[in-house]
């Protein structure tokens, strides 16, 4: 008895989950927007690489941010005329109680954590940030003010500073 065997070819290669979805491309393509279909497919397809390969870089980079803030002039004149130490940070992926705001030393860090879990899987973020206040500044002195809109604001008085008259006339001593 003779077997008659058919071959079917076979393709072998690394199959990973960016793969997966640049295969499914074309079926999915009638899901996006316009700016996608009204493409050339070959640009599209170039665009959807484009954007996996975006991804892909920034799977496992959890904050690119340095958390040590470095601020030139971190000192500001309100409308009244006072010159106060005035910080701002976007806080507004976080509930007020999800952010906290404290001082070690004379180093001022702002940390918020907002953790999520929902019939889909859990979700994780996380914010943090350090600055060294100037030497003049009192850390007992500060303030916090969190905006409807999620804008977190830190200020504290700038401590007088002996300012040097605009003009000074110097004498000339005759010889």
């Amino acid at each position: 008895m003779s077997q008659d065997w058919n071959l079917v070819p076979t393709f072998r290669r690394e199959f990973d989950f960016f793969d997966r979805q640049r295969d499914l491309f074309s079926e999915w393509l009638h899901r996006f927007d316009d700016d996608w279909r009204l493409m050339e497919f070959e640009d599209s397809a170039q665009r959807f690489d484009k954007e996996l390969e975006r991804i892909r870089d920034n799977l496992h980079v959890l904050d690119s941010d340095d958390a040590e803030l470095s601020i030139d002039i971190p000192f500001i004149t309100d409308q009244e005329g006072n010159r106060k130490l005035s910080l701002r940070f976007n806080c507004s992926k976080y509930n007020p109680n999800e952010i906290m705001v404290k001082t070690l030393d004379n180093c001022l860090c702002v940390h918020a954590k907002h953790e999520e879990e929902t019939e889909h899987g859990k979700s994780h973020r996380e914010f943090s940030r350090e600055y060294v206040l100037p030497d003049n500044v009192d850390p007992n002195h500060l303030k916090s003010h969190l905006s409807k809109d999620g804008v977190l604001q830190i200020e504290a008085p700038a401590p007088p500073s002996v300012e040097a008259p605009k003009e000074h006339v110097i004498p000339i001593e005759q010889l």
